[in-house]
């Protein structure tokens, strides 16, 4: 690799991290929509915001779960597939109980509890509620929450036919299931969308582009 062309990865790999940043800052309520409106303030606000910050990285591998599982679902190998997409859900549902604690000023330590004390029923029926987050649709959590059951029944034995053993009645079946859990995908999508970035992230990501905040 050449010099130009590591000067190139650095800068794409600035605008990855500085993108992140901003979008954590719009997540935990620190930016509001009303401070793209001027792009020069904005840096303003951000370069103050920054000589006080201590920022924490964290990998968010949602995305290649969704991946991993997708590549499963096109081999037919259905059950793997869950297991990935079981896991994303488990994900998304910690990062926001996770976000939500924080702006509660809970300690660190007890949301970690909270997250692995309550289990996925809880997560999705009581919690929120407690949390004063919006409840989640019926159908979908009913989605989530078989997911889960044929994920532990795979992972623990009680359901574990090879891939070229399933009938064509199950692979129907299972196909059913697989397209419902993506229609859910869409769903909690927008539903974090709507809890963490206050129903506004595709407007915070368009404004971010009209003007140009990354160049």
């Amino acid at each position: 690799m050449n010099e130009e062309q590591r000067k190139k990865e650095t800068e794409e790999l600035s605008k990855v991290v500085i993108n992140n940043v901003i979008q954590s800052l719009f997540k935990d309520g620190t930016l509001k929509l009303s401070d793209l409106d001027n792009k020069e303030e904005f840096w303003k606000k951000l370069k103050k915001i920054n000589e006080k910050a201590d920022y924490k990285f964290v990998l968010d591998h949602t995305d290649s779960l969704i991946h991993s599982a997708r590549q499963f679902n096109e081999s037919n190998d259905f059950n793997k597939a869950k297991v990935f997409y079981a896991t994303y859900f488990e994900h998304k549902l910690n990062e926001i109980i996770n976000e939500i604690c924080e702006r509660k000023s809970i300690e660190k330590k007890e949301i970690n509890n909270i997250i692995r004390s309550i289990n996925l029923i809880g997560k999705l029926t009581w919690l929120p509620l407690l949390l004063g987050i919006p409840k989640i649709s019926i159908k979908h959590k009913k989605v989530i929450q078989k997911l889960a059951e044929d994920r532990n029944a795979f992972i623990h034995y009680k359901h574990n036919p090879e891939p070229d053993e399933i009938s064509l009645n199950e692979k129907e079946k299972q196909e059913k299931d697989l397209t419902e859990i993506e229609k859910t995908i869409t769903y909690f999508k927008k539903y974090t969308s709507r809890i963490l970035y206050s129903n506004q992230k595709t407007k915070i990501n368009k404004k971010l582009k009209e003007k140009n905040i990354m160049k």
